[in-house]
């Protein structure tokens, strides 16, 4: 229902958003919606209940349509020039506990976005990554952009961190890798860095796949994505780019036990 008090203003244009994008009204922000908006806004409801930290709130909807959120401010890290930090690493994987444990008990039918794996075992963000989320220094305080949330694993969310954390779709060091891959296992709790490792291939093979099929769907963010960054065949490349590291990876890890 449309939420007058919330006000028509367009609002600054934030800067990111290849799918999307997002408008800055004083405290909130405003984002178009979908038809999976209505499941993301009950998981933000529940979460708000749970008192999960650095999750926005949902405030309505407002004049023109969109959705409004709680601002969260702080520090996005620059992917093309930076990396997270290995403390900022380990506290954007125990959130990722937290944010799985805030939703034992909460499930709703969706549609969501992303149709997630075949067997999923929980409802996650699916894009935690650092382009999604705000820093205090070292200390986490926002994670956004919620619009792929959904059906997934906790594997799967992790490998995604994995890809874009460590990060895994770009060359670096292997025992810089291998050290990484053990922050975000060790900081989440009951899961192996060889594990993460693997679920990163599945993870970027849906990532694939889900991008193909919405952009054949006529997905108006998607198509966008596609048209701005060409995806998914940067992220096919890069995967491939992986796999041949693969087999080295594992040995590390085997070694390093």
């Amino acid at each position: 229902m449309v939420q007058d008090a919330l006000g028509d203003e367009v609002g600054e244009r934030l800067p990111g958003g290849n799918v999307g994008g997002a408008w800055r009204v004083g405290d909130t922000v405003r984002r178009t919606t979908g038809p999976w908006s209505p499941a993301v806004h009950a998981m933000l409801r529940h979460l708000e209940r749970a008192g999960l930290r650095c999750a926005p709130r949902f405030l309505g909807i407002d004049a023109l349509g969109r959705e409004a959120l709680t601002y969260l401010p702080g520090q996005v890290v620059d992917v093309d020039s930076e990396q997270l930090t290995d403390a900022q690493l380990t506290d954007l994987a125990a959130w990722t506990r937290e944010l799985h444990v805030a939703l034992v008990g909460f499930d709703h039918p969706g549609p969501w976005r992303f149709p997630g794996p075949k067997a999923p075992i929980t409802l996650g963000h699916n894009d935690i990554a650092p382009y999604n989320v705000c820093f205090d220094g070292d200390r986490l305080t926002g994670v956004f952009d919620w619009d792929l949330a959904g059906p997934t694993t906790p594997l799967l969310e992790l490998g995604h961190l994995a890809w874009n954390g460590v990060p895994l779709y770009r060359e670096r060091p292997d025992d810089e890798v291998v050290r990484r891959l053990r922050l975000i296992a060790g900081a989440y709790g009951g899961v192996d860095a060889r594990e993460v490792l693997h679920a990163c291939l599945e993870r970027t093979r849906l990532a694939i796949d889900g991008i193909t099929a919405a952009v054949a769907a006529g997905d108006p963010g998607m198509n966008n994505l596609a048209a701005t960054t060409g995806e998914p065949e940067p992220t096919r490349r890069r995967r491939a780019a992986l796999q041949r590291r693969v087999p080295r990876l594992l040995r590390l890890l085997d070694e390093s036990v």
